[in-house]
């Protein structure tokens, strides 16, 4: 899971234009919290581990606020493409990874079930997908060796061109890709009004006026 500690003005940042950074900062806590609580534990097969990226304010105590006991790592990387690619690769190949799912915390209802189910299809497929409604993916996974680091590189981030384009480079190489249900991530002011889910993310939200 790619993550960010909690800090005024640095997270949601897209959203903060709508709703000010403290409430930004507010509902970007309750988003990690609802996700982090919603996939779940790790077991014998399933490492979960969170990449946080870089920050003067982290220390031990920081991210142990923000992430409890979970395997931690740094991101590393000056776009989103480099630090996917760096994640992947540093996993698969010294980690010995067999595969690797990658998610954030936009869905915040984003459960473990769909997790699952994501690497349940890499046993027959060599990628998964999913699709966000704003035409990025809120979830990337491959199988070791079907990877390929270009998958992350020259991608427009941030815009509604991202899906497309990674669908394509991997229809591209002959690859086998399964494409899971479009679902809807918060990064606007228009997705806390559809929003539809509960948690604390819900309790804030009604708390705000949004019904």
């Amino acid at each position: 899971m790619f993550a960010r500690l909690p800090e005024r003005g640095r997270v949601k940042t897209r959203l903060a234009r709508d709703i000010g950074d403290e409430r930004a900062l507010v509902l970007y806590e309750a988003m990690l919290r609802d996700t982090l609580r919603s996939i779940g534990t790790a077991n014998e097969r399933l490492e979960i581990e969170v990449l946080w990226a870089p920050s003067t304010s982290a220390n031990g105590d920081a991210l142990h606020r923000a992430f409890g006991d979970r395997a931690l790592a740094m991101q590393t990387g000056d776009t989103l493409g480099d630090r996917l690619a760096m994640a992947f690769s540093e996993r698969f190949f010294f980690h010995r990874t067999e595969k690797i799912i990658a998610i954030g915390v936009d869905d915040p209802t984003l459960d473990r079930a769909l997790i699952d189910h994501a690497f349940a299809l890499l046993d027959s497929c060599e990628w998964v997908l999913g699709p966000a409604a704003d035409g990025g993916y809120y979830l990337i996974g491959c199988r070791a060796a079907s990877y390929n680091t270009e998958v992350f590189m020259d991608v427009a981030w941030g815009t509604d061109q991202v899906m497309s384009a990674t669908l394509a480079k991997i229809r591209a190489w002959s690859a086998t890709v399964a494409v899971l249900p479009e679902r809807r991530d918060i990064d606007e002011g228009e997705d806390l009004r559809a929003f539809e889910g509960g948690g604390e993310v819900g309790a804030v939200l009604r708390g705000w006026g949004y019904e």
